[in-house]
């Protein structure tokens, strides 16, 4: 029978950090995902129908929008308020807006 010495913990150990290693890499390590965009210009599923200087004006073209069943968000980048709509709207509430 073998004995045990002082190098056998030591490599068990790297074979389990090795194995755990392995694992996590596996379940986390592939992840290809794009890198969040912390710009402010990115509005995910939403796109841009409309912009305007004033918050009254984007309330009245978000109202219209809304009497048309197209649901939109209203943002304020700067000094413009952006309209903001799903992209199937899109054509729809471009022709509300103008």
């Amino acid at each position: 029978m073998v004995g045990v010495t002082a190098l056998t913990p030591f490599l068990v150990l790297l074979v389990v950090l090795g194995v755990l290693g392995t694992v996590l890499y596996w379940a986390f390590g592939n992840d290809r995902r794009g890198v969040p965009d912390h710009t402010g210009t990115d509005f995910g599923l939403l796109v841009e129908v409309a912009a305007v200087p004033t918050v009254e004006a984007a309330d009245v073209l978000a109202s219209r929008l809304r009497r048309a069943g197209i649901r939109v968000s209203v943002v304020r980048r700067g000094g413009v308020h952006l309209l903001l709509v799903f992209p199937a709207d899109a054509p729809d509430a471009k022709l509300l807006v103008r």
